[in-house]
């Protein structure tokens, strides 16, 4: 029975640190994408991936040509 209760909250542990890493990875893809460092993906930095660049505009929500980490979040966890 011991070895369930620690069975068990090894993977109510790992439920709790896998969102986080998931949004880490997000970042730091976000980070690759941002060629220029300017803290958003242009149109022409979304080209390095192209399933992003097809479906550019959709995630632009604000329309400034760009998209913020926000936007690129919506795009990534999808």
């Amino acid at each position: 029975m011991n070895k369930i209760a620690v069975l068990s909250l090894c993977l109510i542990m790992l439920g709790a640190i896998a969102p986080k890493a998931h949004a880490s990875s997000i970042e730091t893809r976000f980070k690759e994408l941002d060629r220029n460092r300017d803290g958003a993906i242009s149109k022409s930095e979304a080209a390095q991936e192209p399933a992003l660049w097809s479906r550019f505009s959709s995630y632009d929500q604000d329309k400034d040509g760009k998209l913020s980490l926000r936007e690129f979040s919506n795009y990534a966890r999808q």
